[in-house]
C-alpha cells in the first residue's frame, strides 16, 4: 500500500514535532525516555504487558502483567500519552504551523502553550 505525499509529509511533520517536544519534556524531567518508549510501543500494538516487557527487559512475564497496569498509571506515562495522542490528532497544516511557531518563539514557549492546550482541553 503506497502512501500519498501528503500522508508521508504529515508523518514527517509529526515525527519532527514529537521529537522536539519529547526532548524538551525530558529536559524538564516531566517524562522519561522509558515512559515515552512504553507509550510508543503500547500505541503500536495495543498490549500493555508486551510494551512493558519491551521497555523492561529484566521483568518476567508473570510480574509484567501486574506491573504494566501500575506503570500505565504513573504521571510521566500519562503525560507522555496525552502529548503523543494530542500531536497525533493534529492535521498536517496544524503541524506545519507548530513547526513555524517552534522556529519563531522557541521550543520552550511552544511546549508551555502545548501543555496549556492539553490541560484546558482545547482539541
Amino acid at each position: 500500500m503506497s502512501r500519498t505525499y501528503a500522508e508521508r509529509e504529515n508523518s514527517m511533520f509529526y515525527v519532527y514535532v514529537h521529537e522536539l517536544v519529547t526532548n524538551e519534556l525530558i529536559g524538564r524531567q516531566l517524562i522519561t525516555r522509558k515512559a515515552m518508549r512504553f507509550i510508543v510501543e503500547y500505541t503500536t500494538h495495543g498490549n500493555k504487558t508486551r510494551a512493558y516487557l519491551e521497555t523492561h527487559p529484566m521483568a518476567s512475564k508473570r510480574t509484567a502483567n501486574v506491573n504494566a497496569n501500575k506503570y500505565y498509571k504513573r504521571f510521566d506515562v500519562y503525560v507522555s500519552q496525552s502529548v503523543t495522542m494530542y500531536l497525533f490528532h493534529k492535521s498536517r497544516l496544524e503541524l506545519a504551523w507548530a513547526i513555524k511557531d517552534i522556529n519563531k518563539i522557541g521550543i520552550d514557549r511552544y511546549v508551555n502553550q502545548l501543555i496549556q492546550e492539553i490541560w484546558k482541553g482545547k482539541i
